[in-house]
């Protein structure tokens, strides 16, 4: 069992159960295989105290051989031996900091809970390379998600990534202590950076409020409008169905929560969704002592790299100008354009009015300027890909159209994202040098029960399909009861 669990920390109980019976035919109880199971793990990893006073020597042996990884301490307290209080410790490796130069200015940050028996919290600040894949860029353990631990790894994310950097986008969910920590970091505040609301979480809260399917995806809808025009209609909806719920959106700041509002600062990034990915590859990763812990986002990170660095010779080998996913959005899009007829106005001013004509219904018109990079369409100056409209001009102008795309979407910043850093191994534990204080676990964090671990995550409505409600409503509008006006809230 051992072996397995070096192969994959995310090894189960019931892999355990499974790996009885089909080897040993020999069914055991779950407490059985979950006591192997704790069993092994210690032997494997170690508990969580020796794991804690373990960490400190690893981490300065991260930092040895892996020159510009920051780690930063918040002890709780000193005991008369000399011995600290763990507290905060917050990690982030150079290659992901010099990545992070490379890639769309957001930073997604998310906290996940530890399943170990000590209460602790799991703070993850995510971004998106030029390919649309996730890179985790710094991680932080505290006690749990407050407004103190929230500033303190938000001034060591604006220390050590921001910087001097103005534009910077940080998308999270509404902990209120994650807001009030916020407002106090300049790096991410109006005019040096901004901040933004998930979206997702948004709808949550909402839908936790008034509990309708329908006014959920009515929310999710306006969030998503990619012109004003198209989310006041939608907030007009909602108005018609529950005048409260249409009040408690406009409550919101449209700039925080909408895509018809932002001002492209976002990328088209809705949702902490991409720090939410992470938190499901570590689920296995969170039931491991600390050390291991830090050691499994070594790992998972020296990998990444590797493999994307890889991916990205090949772009360039290939003389490929954008990764993959640009270039199949672009190339999607250039498709659609050709269908478009153009009327060119303006040369110098690069306008044109681009038509849309759709088989069976009205044509649509789309004003485009290229040199104030703006259709009527709202998508390209919301993501920064140009739209079918745009590249129909472009075309019909004879222009580059590399020059109209953003250079964080390039594959030479893709490139950039891989190697401007790089991972080294760590050598044997026996020349890893001593650090200059020790680290004791927080007691005071202990969970006092008895048996298996438990998820200690509360699932809410984020985590239920809501089909059946979705299709209820959605057969009534079908049937032809939207004419005789839904049941609506007042």
């Amino acid at each position: 069992m051992e072996g397995f669990i070096r192969v994959n920390p995310a090894y189960d109980v019931k892999y355990v159960i499974e790996h009885a019976d089909s080897k040993y035919n020999y069914a055991i109880s779950y407490q059985k295989a979950w006591q192997a199971l704790k069993r092994a793990r210690e032997n494997v990893y170690g508990t969580w105290e020796s794991s804690c006073q373990f960490l400190p020597k690893y981490m300065l042996a991260l930092q040895k051989y892996n020159d510009g990884t920051i780690v930063e301490w918040l002890h709780k307290d000193r005991q008369v031996d000399g011995v600290f209080t763990l507290g905060y410790v917050f990690w982030a490796y150079k290659p992901c900091i010099e990545a992070f130069k490379h890639c769309r200015k957001i930073l997604a940050v998310d906290g996940t809970h530890l399943y170990t028996k000590y209460r602790h919290k799991l703070l993850i600040a995510n971004t998106l390379d030029a390919n649309q894949k996730i890179i985790s860029v710094a991680y932080a353990i505290v006690d749990e998600e407050s407004y103190e631990s929230w500033k303190w790894f938000l001034d060591a994310l604006a220390r050590h990534f921001v910087g001097d950097i103005v534009g910077v986008c940080l998308i999270s969910d509404r902990h209120a202590g994650l807001l009030k920590a916020v407002g106090e970091v300049p790096a991410f505040c109006e005019p040096i950076g901004v901040h933004r609301y998930c979206l997702r979480h948004v709808a949550s809260n909402f839908n936790s409020q008034f509990k309708n399917v329908q006014l959920k995806d009515l929310c999710y809808r306006a969030g998503q409008a990619l012109t004003v025009r198209s989310f006041e209609t939608v907030m007009r909806q909602i108005e018609g169905l529950c005048r409260g719920a249409h009040e408690y959106l406009r409550r919101i700041d449209v700039t925080k929560w909408t895509f018809s509002h932002d001002g492209g600062h976002r990328y088209g990034v809705m949702t902490t969704n991409i720090s939410e990915a992470i938190n499901g590859v570590l689920k296995g990763t969170r039931r491991l002592p600390i050390t291991a812990i830090v050691s499994a986002t070594f790992t998972r990170s020296k990998n990444t790299f590797r493999e994307r660095e890889v991916v990205a010779m090949n772009l360039q080998q290939r003389n490929q100008v954008w990764p993959d996913d640009v270039f199949n959005r672009i190339a999607s899009n250039n498709s659609v354009g050709t269908r478009h007829s153009v009327d060119l106005y303006n040369h110098s001013r690069q306008t044109a009015s681009v038509t849309v004509h759709v088989p069976g219904t009205s044509s649509r018109t789309f004003r485009v300027s290229l040199l104030e990079r703006a259709c009527d369409c709202g998508q390209w100056r919301l993501s920064g890909i140009p739209c079918s409209h745009v590249l129909a001009a472009i075309r019909q102008y004879v222009l580059d159209i590399t020059l109209y795309v953003p250079e964080c979407y390039s594959t030479i910043e893709y490139a950039l994202t891989y190697t401007s850093g790089f991972f080294a191994p760590l050598a044997d534990v026996e020349y890893w040098d001593e650090p200059n204080f020790q680290l004791r676990h927080n007691p005071d964090r202990r969970i006092r029960r008895r048996g298996r671990d438990v998820t200690t995550r509360i699932h809410n409505e984020m985590d239920w399909a809501q089909t059946r409600a979705r299709q209820q409503y959605q057969a009534q509008d079908g049937a032809g009861t939207s004419g005789q006006g839904s049941r609506r809230r007042r």
